[in-house]
């Protein structure tokens, strides 16, 4: 029975955190870290501002919390995506739809974390720092193996991955559930964009290309072979004329 109650707290106080961080993430995203007070956040909660103190004594300490939570997000399944067996090429399929998820699920803690971190104390700015730039690292790793098994065109990992993300990651500030698009319309929409690239590109007149292409070659070939094919009949023309 002990253990019960243990755990029935134990599960009350993880959702009372939840929704505090929730609160304030969508405070802080809404207003701007600067302009909201623990009492914004107290009043969105329903509660009173003491209240709020015993589970987070400042708002620094929050906006703490909330980038603890941000970081945990962005780790949840890249490295399960990385370390799986399939071509790169696939795994960054799944890493676009995984990122705009990410961002369409969790907007306001995002939305936090790209734009306030200069509200930061210097130790948490920097931690912020390194988990994205592992982050960043891991994606450059599929894009690098892609190059490498020629998978891939040839060009700086670092600039596609900054590409792609930034592609991905803008979503926090447009993006509305409620709109005519869905999560994985946008996801599809994304990776048919990096593969294809925005030109029109109509199958029957890039196989007629292709042969013309090839005819033009052939033509060329046929042309280069020509006087070499005369010079070595001259021999059996003379032949035959002085056997004659």
């Amino acid at each position: 029975m002990a253990r019960k109650k243990t755990a029935a707290r134990g599960s009350k106080q993880t959702l009372r955190e939840e929704s505090i961080l929730q609160a304030a993430a969508a405070c802080f995203g809404e207003q701007g870290y600067r302009a909201t007070t623990l009492e914004a956040v107290a009043e969105r909660l329903g509660i009173y501002r003491v209240t709020l103190y015993r589970y987070c004594p400042s708002k620094e300490e929050l906006l703490i919390r909330v980038f603890e939570r941000s970081i945990a997000i962005f780790q949840r399944g890249l490295q399960q995506i990385c370390t799986q067996d399939v071509p790169p090429e696939e795994k960054l399929r799944q890493i676009i739809r995984h990122q705009i998820r990410l961002m369409a699920d969790h907007r306001n803690f995002l939305s936090v974390f790209f734009s306030e971190e200069g509200n930061l104390p210097p130790e948490m700015a920097r931690r912020a720092r390194t988990e994205r730039r592992v982050y960043d690292e891991l994606i450059e790793g599929v894009i690098h193996e892609g190059v490498e098994a020629g998978h891939l065109a040839p060009l700086p990992a670092k600039l596609v991955s900054f590409a792609l993300l930034g592609m991905c990651n803008w979503l926090y500030q447009w993006y509305q559930p409620e709109g005519s698009l869905s999560v994985d319309e946008v996801a599809r929409i994304f990776i048919t964009l990096v593969e294809h690239g925005y030109l029109s590109h109509d199958p029957q007149q890039e196989i007629l290309k292709r042969l013309e292409q090839v005819e033009t070659s052939l033509a060329e070939l046929s042309r280069q072979l020509a006087p070499a094919a005369v010079s070595s009949a001259s021999p059996q023309i003379h032949m035959s004329e002085r056997n004659s």
